[in-house]
């Protein structure tokens, strides 16, 4: 299945682009997401279990299903005064 990645703030940064799709086999859950994309961005591999992920525009938790189709956003720790 077809997985659609955005990237925001710090974690696009590191990826050097603010999209990409990965393929999964059917039945994957967000946490092999998060692997697959930390395998094709290593940059990114070390920052993925600080992000929050949100599965469809919600936060999922790490065992949420993916569906064909589905669009994960990688929200990284912002901070700031």
């Amino acid at each position: 299945m077809r997985i659609r990645v955005l990237l925001f703030a710090a974690a696009r940064e590191a990826a050097g682009c603010g999209s990409f799709e990965i393929e999964l086999p059917q039945g994957s859950t967000v946490r092999e997401a998060q692997r697959e994309i930390g395998e094709r961005i290593p940059p990114l591999a070390a920052r993925l279990p600080h992000c929050r992920i949100a599965l469809d525009r919600e936060f999922a938790e790490i065992d949420a299903a993916l569906r064909d189709g589905a669009e994960l956003a990688i929200i990284p720790p912002v901070s700031g005064g």
